[in-house]
């Protein structure tokens, strides 16, 4: 038992990260914006405490008398109208969030990466930890915002930061309420909107299991190192994984017809030249249509031998993601 605080706890991710803590007995503080929904949380014994990522001094008494810190909290967005929002939040935030845990003496903190923050193998190939960065080309805000806040918080470890980092894949599951992006991939295969598939993959992974590879990597995780929070048979191809959903939800007729790259290349291209002239956001853009038509596939071994990574079936995932969505009335 510890006292913690959550920052993103009504996040995707930071919601299951919440329920395990409170069910394992931690005293829980989560970090919520003002007059953000709280309505995720309920039923949760949780305190809150408001705080602003862009507001040093509300971090400040947010970390008071926290042993334990899981920083969830970023803006996860394929555009924005302020381009330089990102780095404020993913980069900026997170450093003054950070700063304020370790001048409060918190004994540990997991930080929330990505795979996006290390490089892209290719041809099949799975990325590690080591993997070096190289998605320069299809680098978006988010993606570089990404990277950046990932190096900075290895530069402060040497300077005594107690943080182990998690880098969690692509999550599916139940409890998407944005939905994410790649929820909205089985909302949009549901209301019968994928027939199309493209080239590229997904390094697909529970939600369930990323949120106890947080908690794993509380408990067991070595100081300074990352950890990739995925599932080895969850890397596959786009259109294997949407006919899964297909097939899970009896969807008929999806991923039949292959759209080039090309093609969604030049529909990018025009969706942000429309962007720029309504400022409203594009429904793609270039660089994020890039980074999906990659095979963006990971190795979870480390996390797997070192915290005992769960490896739940894409399929249980899947299954449980689609219930929910019919549930909660999304279809």
């Amino acid at each position: 038992m510890a006292k913690v605080l959550i920052t993103g706890a009504t996040g995707f991710i930071g919601n299951h990260v919440t329920r395990l803590c409170v069910e394992k007995g931690d005293e829980v503080r989560v970090m919520v914006m003002p007059g953000e929904d709280r309505s995720p949380l309920n039923g949760m014994d949780v305190e809150f405490v408001e705080g602003n990522l862009l507001d040093p001094d509300s971090l400040v008494r947010a970390v008071q008398g926290i042993e334990q810190l899981y920083h969830l909290a970023a803006l996860f967005a394929i555009w924005t109208r302020d381009p330089d929002l990102h780095f404020k939040i993913n980069v900026d935030g997170a450093r003054s969030m950070l700063e304020a845990a370790s001048a409060s003496g918190v004994e540990k903190i997991v930080f929330t990466s990505s795979v996006a923050a290390i490089g892209i193998v290719g041809n099949g190939g799975y990325a590690t930890e080591k993997t070096a960065f190289n998605s320069w080309p299809w680098a978006s805000e988010y993606i570089l915002s990404k990277f950046i806040s990932h190096q900075m918080v290895k530069g402060m470890v040497s300077e005594g930061l107690p943080v182990t980092i998690v880098m969690p894949g692509m999550p599916f599951g139940p409890g998407d309420r944005m939905p994410t992006p790649t929820g909205t991939m089985i909302l949009r295969t549901l209301k019968g909107k994928m027939k199309n598939y493209w080239d590229g993959g997904v390094c697909a992974v529970d939600v369930r299991d990323v949120a106890a590879g947080h908690v794993l990597a509380m408990e067991k995780g070595r100081i300074g190192e990352s950890y990739i929070l995925a599932n080895k048979e969850g890397n596959m191809p786009n259109r294997q994984f949407l006919q899964m959903v297909g097939e899970i939800a009896g969807v008929p007729d999806v991923a039949k017809t292959e759209v080039s790259g090309k093609v969604m290349l030049r529909v990018a291209k025009l969706a942000e030249m429309l962007s720029k002239l309504t400022g409203r956001a594009p429904m793609t853009t270039y660089k994020n249509t890039m980074y999906v038509l990659q095979h963006g596939y990971v190795d979870p071994a480390k996390a797997i031998a070192e915290l005992g990574l769960p490896q739940t079936p894409i399929e249980t995932a899947v299954t449980d993601s689609i219930q929910w969505f019919r549930e909660n009335g999304y279809t």
